[in-house]
């Protein structure tokens, strides 16, 4: 029997056929289909039930690493040229729930301190420790027009773009969580897709299969510089008291890192802790102390350092994110 293949203007039912028609004769798409499918999606071809059909086969089969490579590129395909933003580091936060500060954030604007043009991009989030009542203690707005991410990289080196403005039709399906009961390849998609195509990119994801996954579309994609790994409740947030295992994909190739963990665990309670942001900001001015907090920060800025080629080694990242974090109120009296 020949073998479907899907092609833009197809019926949607087509794409149903190749990917739900059972354990023997359903397959995953091509790179060259999911594009075709997602691109479907995205115009708005594919009605209600076929939404739900084929989030949910591929929510329950696991979505392939070419069928995120193919998702990403007609997602890029339909979002306006941010090219001029000269975006150093692209720095995704999709995790809608957090038991835990994001404490990232820090990183992020310590690397931004330090020259590097740092894009954060994410949904709105829910509960008291959200990614934008995080930015919004430290300050940091949330872009209403792409004119203010521009004028926040040029001001600060750090900027905020929330997916309601970069991207209407993904955040609608971003929204269909409450929905459908559960999260959907379009959560992969948005931690990938990279809208500002940046030098670098850092991605946290909460299942360690979702590493491999996401480098090897990112070696499919073969852009960015990418670093992967498992992150604090899902987002690039360095959890303390663990080893992290990173894959860093640079021209086309994957490599492995492995990089220590950054005390034990009794001395970096880690799990349990106050969600209020205001701590956001007390730790970044000296006036908190909180050790578990203050690892994760240095820890995850020095893989971002790295990626970003401002050090050679992981040891080497590490002593330059510490010193960094040292002299950070002399950095920002600098610029």
């Amino acid at each position: 029997m020949a073998e479907l293949v899907y092609r833009v203007g197809e019926p949607f039912a087509q794409v149903l056929r190749i990917v739900g028609r059972g354990p023997t004769l359903s397959r995953p798409l091509a790179i060259e289909e999911a594009e075709a499918a997602m691109g479907a999606v995205l115009d708005g071809a594919v009605d209600e039930l076929q939404l739900g059909a084929f989030l949910l086969t591929l929510r329950a089969r696991g979505e392939t690493a070419p069928e995120l490579a193919g998702f990403v590129r007609a997602a890029r395909a339909r979002l306006p040229d941010l090219s001029l933003l000269c975006v150093d580091l692209d720095w995704p936060s999709y995790a809608d729930a957090h038991k835990q500060l994001p404490w990232f954030l820090l990183a992020a604007r310590l690397l931004a301190q330090t020259g590097v043009r740092v894009l954060l991009h994410g949904v709105e989030g829910e509960g008291p420790a959200s990614t934008r009542a995080g930015l919004a203690a430290l300050g940091v707005p949330v872009a209403r027009h792409l004119d203010e991410v521009a004028h926040a990289l040029d001001r600060t080196g750090l900027a905020y773009l929330p997916l309601e403005l970069l991207a209407p039709r993904l955040a609608e399906l971003a929204a269909l969580k409450p929905r459908l009961g559960v999260r959907t390849v379009v959560n992969s998609l948005l931690r990938a897709f990279d809208p500002a195509r940046a030098r670098a990119q850092l991605i946290g994801v909460f299942h360690p299969p979702y590493v491999e996954l996401h480098a090897e579309a990112a070696r499919l994609l073969d852009g960015s510089a990418c670093a992967v790994f498992k992150g604090s409740g899902g987002e690039a947030q360095r959890t303390p008291e663990k080893p992290c295992r990173v894959l860093r994909i640079e021209a086309g190739r994957v490599r492995e890192e492995l990089w220590p963990a950054l005390s034990p665990d009794d001395r970096y309670p880690w799990r349990k802790e106050l969600l209020e942001v205001g701590r956001l900001r007390a730790l970044w001015a000296g006036e908190l102390e909180a050790a578990a907090p203050e690892a994760a920060v240095i820890g995850t800025a020095a893989i971002a350092l790295q990626l970003c080629g401002r050090a050679d080694t992981p040891s080497e990242a590490q002593e330059l994110a510490e010193r960094l974090w040292r002299d950070r109120p002399r950095l920002a009296s600098a610029g």
